[in-house]
């Protein structure tokens, strides 16, 4: 159950040329969780959803969290003349989620709170009496600074708590959490700044737009030594850097009575880059699918690491001559032989292991945006909207399951293609069970480029003319979304969004793509 509060009082005074809204409150968010889990196996069939004595491998779990934060704020607008804007607000907060030793912010009622302004200001260049540039009809430029606060970690990852077990029939508790009593907010700075045109006479408009930001106490996720008889913990270690940009344009390529048409494109970008890690570590890797994330000191977030192919070997003469192999725990060598993945050795030691892994991709794009257009004739609307997206790299998950040969799995058709015979050039190695030499480990042969251009939307209307002291106007329309897309990327769609998770980013594990939709609507003006 969740209960949410927004109260505040709210002033707005407009004296002359002075325009003040000033707004000042408190929110109150409230939220409980119980759950019960319950888990068994070798049930009779798959239509025996109910628990029973006879299931093997029994063991119950459950969750019993209260998340609970308190934020009290401000927030002020001033303008002058319309030419001159300010706006400043501040933010104090508090969370159940915080630790006990938090050393930033301040401490109030025995409990921390953390203290986020921010303030804003533009200006009207094109409003001053000293402009006078015949092709400007409107020019605004502002800035802000803001710093903005994150608790989103786990509700009990700041306390030490056991949880209940069973082993070979006995009950009892052990350590499930090691808690990090300092564990705090994660604070984002970040500096804006933009630039809104409009140019030969309002037939062109331009908006530009940079910032800059940078999160410190960043929270991660830090191994713990297997002592601890736990895999982690979370920690405010990290710190990660940001700067992007975006720019739009539009044109007013006709404006008669009857026809209208304007259309534009927008472009943006962004880079990030990693600065501190936890335990103050140069790298951090982490296995998400099949998938080997590496988190290094200077390059963006949630870049691919693997192992770089160069095709199929498709003689065993050609495999001996390379002479590569794969090196057993106990010593034993398997040598790579006629139908296995050719390995790039970046060592040259004829061992392919670890140490022949390299940076294989970067899901974050060079460049996205979008293109519109809107064209009205009469009482006819026609607009259209695509989104595109150029550079970003994607771990095909579905490929690597369906594409492997390694499981009595079902297979893809590309399948066909594998290697069968001696001589035969293919991409596709061949099938074997569980993949003893690996041919199907995390390489660039899952990497794609996740490259697109999607029709998003495209809006017919018809405005009937229809006014009365009743009805102001009516209007017919109808809707496609998610016409067509044009992309290389062999998934389902490359567009998608896996999870919250910044490392997971790049990761299609087959999510239900954006299908097609229609729709159809009348707006009556009252």
């Amino acid at each position: 159950d969740n209960f949410f509060s927004n109260t505040y009082i709210k002033y707005d005074r407009r004296f002359n040329a002075h325009d003040l809204n000033l707004q000042a409150g408190f929110r109150f968010m409230n939220n409980h969780l119980y759950q019960s889990t319950m888990l068994g196996y070798n049930s009779g069939n798959d239509k025996t959803p109910n628990m029973s004595s006879g299931l093997q491998y029994k063991k119950t779990g459950g969750l019993d969290n209260t998340d609970v934060s308190l934020t009290y704020w401000a927030q002020a607008n001033y303008n002058f003349m319309e030419k001159y804007y300010l706006s400043a607000s501040l933010g104090i907060s508090s969370s159940s989620r915080f630790g006990g030793q938090v050393s930033n912010g301040i401490r109030l009622f025995g409990v921390p709170w953390g203290i986020f302004p921010s303030v804003s200001a533009a200006w009207v260049v094109s409003s001053e009496s000293w402009f006078n540039v015949d092709f400007i009809n409107y020019m605004k430029i502002n800035a802000g600074y803001d710093l903005m606060g994150n608790d989103g970690f786990d509700d009990s990852a700041s306390r030490t708590y056991f949880a209940p077990v069973r082993v070979l029939g006995v009950s009892g508790l052990v350590m499930s959490n090691i808690g990090n009593s300092a564990l705090q907010w994660e604070t984002t700075t970040k500096l804006t700044a933009g630039l809104d045109m409009s140019l030969f006479n309002n037939r062109l408009a331009l908006s530009a737009n940079i910032y800059k930001s940078n999160t410190n106490n960043l929270l991660a996720v830090s191994s713990l030594s297997y002592l601890t008889g736990l895999p982690n913990t979370w920690s405010n270690d990290g710190a990660l850097s940001n700067f992007g940009y975006d720019v739009t344009a539009s044109a007013k390529l006709l404006n008669t009575q009857n026809v209208k048409w304007e259309a534009g494109l927008g472009i943006g970008a962004y880079k990030n880059e990693i600065t501190a890690l936890p335990d103050n570590d140069r790298t951090v890797t982490t296995e998400i699918y099949g998938a080997t994330i590496k988190s290094e000191k200077g390059r963006p977030v949630g870049v691919f690491y693997g192992y770089q192919t160069d095709g199929v070997y498709s003689t065993s003469a050609e495999a001996a001559a390379d002479g590569l192999m794969v090196v057993a725990d106990n010593g034993v060598r398997t040598y790579f032989g006629a139908g296995d993945m050719k390995f790039v050795d970046q060592d040259n030691n004829h061992i392919i292991n670890s140490k022949d892994m390299v940076y294989l991709g970067d899901p974050n794009p060079d460049f996205y945006g979008r293109i519109f257009s809107t064209l009205h004739v009469k009482n006819f609307s026609l607009s259209a909207t695509m989104a595109y997206s150029v550079g970003g790299d994607i771990y095909n998950y579905n490929r690597m399951l369906l594409e492997s040969g390694s499981r009595f799995h079902n297979q893809t058709v590309a399948m066909t293609n594998r290697w069968t015979c001696e001589g035969q050039m293919t991409n596709v190695p061949k099938i074997y069970y569980e993949d003893p030499m690996g041919n199907a480990r995390f390489s660039d042969r899952w990497i794609e480029d996740g490259s697109y251009l999607r029709l998003k939307n495209v809006t017919l209307s018809y405005k009937l003319p229809v006014a009365n002291s009743y009805i102001q106007g009516i209007t017919v329309w109808g809707a496609a979304n998610n016409l067509v897309t044009f992309t290389n990327y062999l998934g389902s769609d490359p567009e998608f969004s896996m999870s919250t998770n910044i490392l997971t980013q790049g990761i299609d594990r087959g999510l239900m793509p954006q299908s097609p939709n229609f729709s159809l609507g009348v707006k009556i003006n009252l």
